[in-house]
């Protein structure tokens, strides 16, 4: 099963786990998945304060120190190419931007590409070690992104192809150059998902592991103190033997 797969069930796990009544929001769980919580009490002795701590595993690019600066620069060069390209065949006052059938796929490719944006802010200064909701905010975002913005891309040209075909008119030339601007963009695209499903994760085990071994086995711990008392609650956390990250 691949670490994709894996983290889908944790995440059902913990939810199938939780208690009946108010709890934190799915967001929450899955911001945090991976850290234990301890609730201890404040040192005026008033209340109590959540304590977390990481015991999930960590992930790691197997890759140098200059081939992550390398496949970085390249995300960010290849998106400023499909920007520049959908950019300068968007905004031409053509007619196949505003016909319906055109502009729709036109529209829906710019979610996918902000998401391509938001993922960099993630990725680029993603720590060589990185946690559960560190690894699903940038490489997994990214593959979902890029291959999103890939078939909208794809869709976009076809159905200028589509127009030409069925509408012919003297703008012929600068409607057959969009369609392959919008054809190189897809193909941009699609080549940063084929390069980041092949960089392969190591799974680096956390020196808090014990803590999830004692958790797993006991969902409430109890303990009692002479300087307090302390509660500690597991959240959800991936399974043993995680290895192999972006094979869908």
């Amino acid at each position: 099963m691949s670490l994709r797969d894996r983290l889908r069930d944790s995440a059902r796990e913990n939810t199938g786990n939780r208690r009946s009544g108010a709890s934190p929001s799915k967001a929450y769980h899955r911001h945090f998945e991976g850290h234990s919580e301890i609730t201890v009490p404040k040192p005026n002795g008033k209340g109590a304060r959540i304590q977390r701590i990481y015991t999930g595993n960590y992930f790691r690019q197997d890759l140098t120190e200059h081939q992550r600066v390398f496949i970085r620069v390249l995300y960010v060069a290849l998106f400023l190419c499909i920007a520049f390209l959908y950019t300068s065949s968007a905004v031409l006052p053509l007619t196949i931007n505003s016909t319906w059938y055109v502009a729709l796929p036109q529209a829906v490719s710019l979610p996918f590409l902000f998401w391509i944006l938001i993922a960099f802010f993630s990725y680029l200064p993603a720590e060589r070690d990185m946690k559960i909701a560190d690894y699903r905010s940038s490489s997994l975002h990214l593959l979902k992104a890029t291959m999103g913005s890939a078939i909208c891309l794809g869709v976009t040209a076809l159905a200028i192809l589509v127009f030409i075909v069925l509408n012919p008119s003297d703008e012929f030339l600068r409607e057959l150059l969009c369609t392959g601007k919008y054809i190189v963009a897809g193909l941009i695209a699609l080549a940063m998902y084929r390069i980041e499903r092949k960089v392969s994760y190591l799974t680096i085990p956390n020196q808090h592991s014990h803590l999830r071994i004692v958790l797993k086995s006991l969902r409430t711990l109890h303990i009692s103190c002479s300087f307090g008392y302390i509660h500690c609650t597991s959240m959800a956390f991936p399974r043993n033997g995680l290895r192999h990250p972006n094979k869908w």
